[in-house]
């Protein structure tokens, strides 16, 4: 499912207007964004929980060229499914 998909299914199962669905998804996406870039987690429950997650610096290699590499430290997005969705997509309810 793609945004565009979340769009089309706000504008035509929930009667939004085209350019309210766009708002609402677009807001709801730059709400998450902002919180996960403040190092928030944000929980939607029944959902997920996504929180940011600090990766060590590691070792890598470039297998066609067969060097090591050091890949840095950095900043990623975790996401840990609620029992409730987990239960969902194991048993279809």
């Amino acid at each position: 499912m793609t945004k565009q998909d979340i769009i089309d299914h706000l504008t035509n199962d929930c009667g939004l207007h085209r350019s309210s669905a766009i708002r609402a998804v677009d807001g709801v996406i730059n709400s998450i964004s902002d919180a996960l870039a403040r190092g928030e987690a944000v929980t939607l429950r029944g959902f997920a929980t996504i929180k940011p997650v600090n990766v060590a610096k590691k070792i890598g290699r470039n297998i066609s060229a067969g060097s090591t590499i050091v890949i840095p430290a950095h900043r990623s997005v975790k996401i840990v499914p609620s029992k409730e969705l987990k239960n969902r997509m194991n048993n279809g309810k």
